[in-house]
């Protein structure tokens, strides 16, 4: 008996010594996660602060549109921001003083499971990214550019931050900008990039290209697009998001396209092909269609104030009757009109309130140079919208300026011929008829925001 309860009272001892070692262990613990994270908090602060140059961020929101050039300087409880423009309502680029836009609003960090840097406060230049009704009309009205404002702190040091949206999960790299780089320099070396290595279309070629599939690249926004079909004859698409730096385009991530390993496009020294900065034997060469090519193998936003003295009056005739023809005898408002190939129909097109009307054309009497061409719109190849605002609200009368009663003969002129930002349209038989179409994504008033505001 007195042996049982001897090993009954080491055993109580031996549980009281546990359970005060525990306790002392998670008051350990605790307290230690808690001046972890402030500990860490003061270090990513002190890290931000400490380049005096501020950071290049490669920023990143749907990766649909690629990545973009942001720079941020930390001071205080404060952050400068400047970027690259992206549409005419971003308070962004370089100014007509030929300095670089920029806008300073509060930053915060936090600890929320890691360490969060949040862009708390409006910056019209950051947010741009972000918001959910974009300026511009950019992404859907809901997401926007799906853009982030809160980061989590995947790693901090004072070579490189890596952060990730805390939304949308999409990883941001944040490199010190060197003492004697201006944040000018940044936007225009991207321009420079940019329009030297811009294609529509591009060729995937070089000594290691062993195979003969057709592997067809085009450019949409900063992504390239590899289309090819595979041993099964299904098509595979594969999307090379990147971004546009002094030597080229860096891509988010490496992408295999049937086999072949590509990270990356350098610059080079000629513009008629660039080669892969993983792979110097693997290139992609430059094409140049013809400016009737480009005008039906893309789509074209129509802008008010581009559509010249002929065409606008009788586009302006069409808004009268949409201004009650909506339910309850509301205004319709124009959002989008295009012009070439959408939704893999090539018309004429709309958005307009909930309707989308469309009506197709076609294309003959090409020139040799493929910079003249008659467009002739067909009946035949319409819906239901199409025909609904042919017959009720005047879109016959604005369909005439491209497309006459029977065909209009149009020469065609751009900026860029490899990749053009527009495209202009000069009747051949009326002076007047002159008519530029853009490659940007545009509201159709692109002249009158507040047409687009509720009365």
């Amino acid at each position: 008996m007195k042996k049982i309860f001897y090993f009954m009272t080491m055993f109580c001892a031996a549980l009281t010594i546990v359970s005060c070692e525990l306790k002392d262990d998670k008051e350990y613990f605790d307290e230690n996660a808690s001046q972890r994270s402030s500990t860490n908090i003061e270090n990513v602060e002190k890290i931000l602060k400490s380049a005096p140059n501020g950071w290049l961020m490669e920023y990143y929101g749907n990766l649909g549109y690629g990545g973009f050039n942001v720079m941020v300087k930390f001071d205080g409880d404060q952050v400068t921001v400047a970027s690259e423009q992206i549409g005419p309502s971003h308070k962004a680029g370089i100014g007509d003083d030929g300095k670089v836009v920029t806008s300073t609003s509060h930053f915060k960090l936090e600890q929320s499971m890691g360490t969060i840097l949040s862009f708390d406060d409006y910056n019209p230049t950051f947010h741009y990214f972000s918001m959910p009704n974009n300026p511009d009309g950019i992404g859907d009205t809901s997401e926007g550019m799906y853009g982030d404002f809160e980061f989590r702190v995947m790693k901090c040091t004072p070579d490189s931050i890596v952060l990730s949206g805390k939304k949308h999960q999409n990883r941001i790299y944040m490199l010190p900008i060197p003492a004697d780089k201006t944040w000018e320099s940044y936007i225009t070396d991207a321009e420079e990039t940019e329009s030297y290595m811009a294609s529509r279309y591009y060729t995937l070629e070089g000594p290691d290209r062993k195979d003969t599939v057709d592997i067809h690249v085009e450019s949409s926004g900063r992504c390239l697009v590899f289309t090819y079909k595979d041993s099964t004859n299904l098509t595979q698409t594969v999307v090379a998001p990147y971004i546009v730096n002094k030597d080229g385009f860096e891509f988010y991530t490496a992408v295999n396209v049937n086999g072949y390993e590509l990270d990356g496009l350098l610059k080079g020294d000629t513009d008629e092909y660039f080669v892969f900065k993983n792979n110097p034997n693997l290139r992609l060469a430059t094409a140049l269609p013809t400016l009737v090519e480009s005008l039906t193998t893309g789509t074209w936003y129509i802008r008010h104030s581009s559509l010249g003295d002929y065409a606008r009056p009788k586009w302006d005739a069409m808004l009268e009757p949409l201004k009650t023809a909506g339910k309850n005898n509301t205004e319709i408002k124009i959002y989008r009109a295009m012009l070439g190939l959408y939704s893999n129909k090539l018309g004429i097109h709309m958005l307009a309130g909930n309707d989308s009307p469309y009506y197709g054309f076609s294309t003959s009497d090409v020139n040799e140079a493929g910079d003249q061409v008659t467009l002739k719109w067909m009946s035949s190849q319409s819906n239901r919208d199409g025909r609904d605002y042919y017959q009720k609200y005047g879109w016959k009368d604005a369909m005439e300026p491209f497309f006459g009663a029977r065909g209009r003969t149009f020469k065609l002129s751009c900026d860029y011929p490899r990749k053009p930002t527009y495209i202009t349209l000069t009747d051949v038989n009326e002076p007047t008829n002159v008519i530029t179409i853009w490659a940007d994504a545009s509201y159709y008033m692109d002249d009158n925001m507040n047409y687009y505001q509720d009365n």
